[in-house]
């Protein structure tokens, strides 16, 4: 079977009301109509879940979610902006910048696309095909660029690295770029790729914590769909520490880099580094966060966790590209990228895209195709976000609990499906956040949970959805996806909207 059955299941419903917010909610303790203060066993009627709406604190939650979404709308709405929210963009960019040049030692630009999109050049390096490169290597020198070791060995021989020589110039490659392709040339700036694309103010409230139940709780209430898929998260990394209520409890951790694979072993998240100074760093519990919501959707997926952006949120786009290398070659069914960007020419992102050529070569070799998904990203327009819009890529825009538009999250006929991308909850880590770029900054305990914004929640709702339909169906990766597209209801430049996990 390869479409879910014809029942009485409404339009974008495909798996009817599974995932119902009760079923995150411990039943509240006898007698005393208000919800358990921790997620830890209560006795019997804790492992158990409300078959109503919930009652007490859970009630008020409810209004907590509309205060919490209210905040974040000038936040999420590029042109509503007040002086306060520009402020905290203005340091949060700031901070991107800062935390990229820690990292890379090099300065990253900021540059405004013709659609008013900020985008993150790194200062002084273009990226070509070698073919390119014989073609414009006199002209490349003579604007002083010379090329680097690409240290990146999963796309040797695929990429040139060049960088400017002369700093006087390293800014000014725009102009060269802008010619070189309109000559048919394949060369790039070299982007860092934010998470999901334009970077908003997250996370937010964490007021649902106490409500949610042990991940054995949640297992326990159904059926343990997506056993023996895997699914690859590439994103920040994953906390250190285990938690104590079973949540991720099976995600490996690897904490340091092995020099003789390039350092690209590490997986853990430092939450405090860039810098560190006490504070959350602005996306520390991204990648924790996204699997999971992974994990909420098919509790029975193995879930592999790949670093290759950092805690400040700047991934450079080679380091994105051989992560999903490495994860499709290790034998992920499933990919998920919660990140991208738009480029200053529309132009796609030519280590993605050849990044996209190997993980090809590697499922014709092995016999059997994995599925990449990818963020829209919060841009709130149509141009095309990267890696989402590569035709091979299944693009995830953000809607609302009731499955309908956003106003901040990136659509389009590129985008193929999506889900609900506002007050999403799911697993977060312990800490502060930094009050220069929280408008109300949170305090997080351990076993955290949290509400967060952004098409780069969306996306592993259906990563998840996709391990679940491939055990639910027994078909392949590709085969799930078609069957989730033809469950969903259409909605103009969102593609196919599905209803997965509640929002707020």
């Amino acid at each position: 079977m390869t479409r879910f059955p014809a029942d009485a299941r409404p339009a974008g419903r495909p798996f009817g009301d599974d995932y119902a917010r009760r079923r995150m909610v411990p039943r509240p303790a006898a007698g005393t109509g208000t919800v358990p203060a921790s997620g830890a066993a209560q006795g019997p009627a804790a492992a158990s879940f409300a078959a109503a709406a919930p009652t007490g604190r859970a009630t008020d939650a409810t209004d907590e979610d509309a205060a919490y979404l209210r905040a974040r709308l000038a936040d999420l709405s590029p042109g509503d902006a007040d002086d306060a929210v520009l402020r905290r963009r203005e340091a949060m960019v700031s901070r991107l910048q800062d935390g990229w040049a820690r990292r890379s030692r090099q300065e990253l630009d900021v540059v405004r696309n013709r659609h008013g999109a900020d985008v993150f050049p790194v200062v002084g390096d273009l990226l070509m095909t070698p073919a390119t490169w014989e073609d414009v290597r006199d002209e490349a020198t003579a604007a002083g660029l010379a090329e680097v070791p690409l240290e990146h060995p999963e796309l040797a021989g695929r990429i040139v690295h060049l960088r400017s020589t002369d700093p006087r110039r390293a800014r000014r490659l725009h102009g060269l770029v802008a010619a070189l392709r309109s000559r048919g040339h394949a060369v790039s700036m070299s982007y860092v790729t934010p998470l999901g694309g334009r970077p908003i103010m997250k996370p937010n409230s964490g007021v649902f914590a106490p409500q949610v139940a042990t991940f054995d709780e949640y297992a326990g209430a159904g059926r343990a769909h997506g056993h023996g898929v895997v699914v690859a998260v590439v994103d920040t990394g994953i906390a250190a520490d285990r938690r104590t209520d079973g949540w991720l409890r099976d995600v490996v951790r690897v904490a340091g880099d092995d020099p003789a694979t390039h350092g690209d072993d590490g997986n853990v998240d430092p939450l405090d580094a860039e810098p560190h100074d006490g504070f959350l760093d602005l996306y520390a519990g991204h990648g924790t966060f996204v699997a999971g919501i992974v994990q909420q959707v098919a509790p029975g997926a193995e879930i592999r966790v790949l670093k290759a952006v950092g805690p400040g949120g700047a991934g450079s786009e080679l380091d994105v590209a051989c992560a999903l290398i490495r994860a499709v070659r290790d034998g992920a069914h499933v990919v998920n990228l919660s990140l991208g960007t738009q480029t200053l020419f529309d132009e796609p992102s030519l280590p993605l895209a050849v990044a996209l050529d190997v993980v090809r070569e590697i499922e014709d070799a092995r016999g059997w195709s994995s599925v990449v998904v990818a963020s829209a990203g919060n841009y709130g327009d149509d141009t095309p976000t990267w890696p989402a819009a590569f035709g091979r890529v299944v693009a995830v825009g953000g809607l609302t609990r009731d499955l309908r538009p956003t106003t901040w999250s990136s659509h389009g006929s590129w985008v193929d499906v999506s889900a609900v991308g506002e007050g999403v909850l799911s697993t977060y880590v312990p800490g502060r956040q930094n009050p220069a770029f929280a408008a109300a900054a949170e305090e997080f305990g351990v076993d955290a949970f949290a509400r967060w914004v952004g098409t780069s929640f969306a996306a592993p709702q259906v990563a998840g959805a996709i391990a679940r339909t491939m055990t639910e169906l027994g078909v392949d990766g590709p085969q799930a996806v078609h069957a989730l597209l033809a469950a969903g209801k259409p909605v103009a430049g969102y593609g196919r909207a599905l209803h997965i996990l509640p929002g707020a």
